[in-house]
């Protein structure tokens, strides 16, 4: 089964920074949750009644704002899902449940400590649960928080933001999926394809965030260009995730290298921005090819395009359908998915009074691998996935997903049918 689950762990993820002329990628993962709308200016959430909070624990008495004051932002959020596949697979009629607990830290250096342009973040995952690819068997793994259990220091990284915006560097424990290869409007989905693309081979991403380093730069017209350096230990074996910085200097010093150049605008008078990636990895090491044989490491390219289209010029309409198209290619020689496509849909607020729920629609197509020794038939594995997400309150959602899977872990299996239901809670 490949570990991929975008960003983290869920790689579900709002808009990112944007100013005028469109930025480059950068900003972290929401990990499984939808952003909340702010307080109206000059109040806190203990100002609002309860179930009009961002923050199921509130301001904490004015604590929680008046940190953010001094540049401290302190986040917990949960997310559980209740799986059941309810027809084909290895195991039909079985349920898997599981939780992802994430904590985590920002620093403004600037409010915090009077450096201009640096941020610190850092961030403690926990995750419990059965693992609900190992019922259905596919390839792509269809819940973006399935994981053997785990308890570790998932990122902690400082970033430093230089010439007026035009750079930014970043070093420390880094997913690299927060920069490199995501989907900007795929983030409300469950299904892990469509947080990156299952071609890019050991991705730094959760459960195995890595150290290491990155840089981007803009150089202008909204066009940008970004280069990565991280452990790659684990093609040799070694998680990353649970581990320090000693696999990435000492043995087995294998490495993940990524680069991505692109595009992104931003048109105020239509409401429209997007942006246009094209990006190009490469792992060191020892490789065992189908055929038996070795490599001396692989590489692969992905293209990303995402548009947002926002339903109008009213500042209290919060309507907006999002698209988005990615393509992945890796050598079939060493990886069991040759070709990947993925396309999709979402859009926030699809029933009148209701305009915080959102709904979405995907299919991910991959195209399984036909080289000699590789055991896999059926010339692809599919999955399409069909969500609603339903906002009780800013702080908890709960998202009714289904997803059929054809043809999952290409071995011949039958279609799988999987229904789940995902809450998600920020504290």
């Amino acid at each position: 089964m490949l570990c991929g689950s975008g960003a983290l762990v869920a790689q579900e993820r709002p808009a990112g920074r944007q100013d005028d002329e469109a930025s480059a990628p950068q900003g972290r993962a929401l990990r499984g949750r939808e952003p909340a709308p702010a307080p109206p200016e000059g109040t806190t959430e203990d100002d609002l009644p309860p179930f009009s909070w961002r923050h199921a624990t509130g301001d904490w008495g004015g604590l929680r704002s008046m940190l953010e004051e001094h540049g401290l932002l302190a986040e917990a959020s949960m997310i559980s899902d209740a799986s059941w596949l309810a027809a084909g697979g290895r195991n039909p009629d079985s349920g898997a449940v599981r939780g992802l607990l994430d904590l985590t830290l920002t620093v403004d250096t600037e409010r915090a400590l009077g450096l201009d342009g640096g941020e610190l973040f850092v961030d403690f995952l926990l995750q419990r649960g059965r693992d609900g690819s190992l019922d259905t068997g596919d390839l792509q793994v269809y819940s973006n928080i399935d994981s053997e259990d785990r308890t570790q220091l998932a990122q902690l990284w400082y970033e430093q933001s230089l010439l007026e915006d035009r750079l930014r560097v970043k070093l420390g424990k880094i997913d690299a999926n927060s920069d490199f290869a995501f989907v900007e409007q795929g983030f409300r989905f469950i299904h892990s394809s469509f947080g990156f693309s299952p071609t890019v081979l050991g991705m730094p991403s959760y459960p195995d965030s890595a150290f290491g380093g990155l840089a981007y730069a803009r150089p202008g017209g909204g066009t940008y260009l970004g280069a990565g350096v991280f452990d790659g230990a684990t093609q040799a074996g070694r998680p990353t995730g649970p581990r320090g910085p000693s696999t990435l200097f000492g043995d087995p010093s294998d490495l993940f290298l990524i680069g991505e150049a692109g595009i992104g605008w931003r048109r105020d008078a239509g409401n429209r921005q997007g942006r246009l990636g094209i990006g190009g990895w490469r792992r060191t090491g020892d490789f065992a090819r189908f055929d038996g044989g070795d490599e001396d490491g692989t590489a692969g390219f992905y293209v990303v395009f995402d548009q947002l289209f926002l339903g109008s010029d009213r500042d209290d309409d919060d309507r907006d359908l999002g698209v988005f198209v990615q393509y992945g290619w890796a050598d079939p020689q060493l990886s069991p998915i040759e070709h990947h496509v993925g396309a999709g849909l979402s859009f926030v607020g699809p029933l009148s009074g209701r305009p915080r729920d959102a709904a979405g629609v995907g299919i991910s197509y991959a195209g399984l691998s036909e080289a000699p020794g590789a055991g896999l038939r059926g010339g692809s594995e599919i999955a399409a996935e069909l969500f609603y997400s339903f906002e009780i309150t800013p702080f908890l959602h709960l998202k009714p997903d289904l997803q059929w899977i054809r043809n999952p872990g290409g071995v011949g299996a039958d279609d799988a049918w999987v229904v789940t239901l995902r809450s998600s809670i920020t504290f």
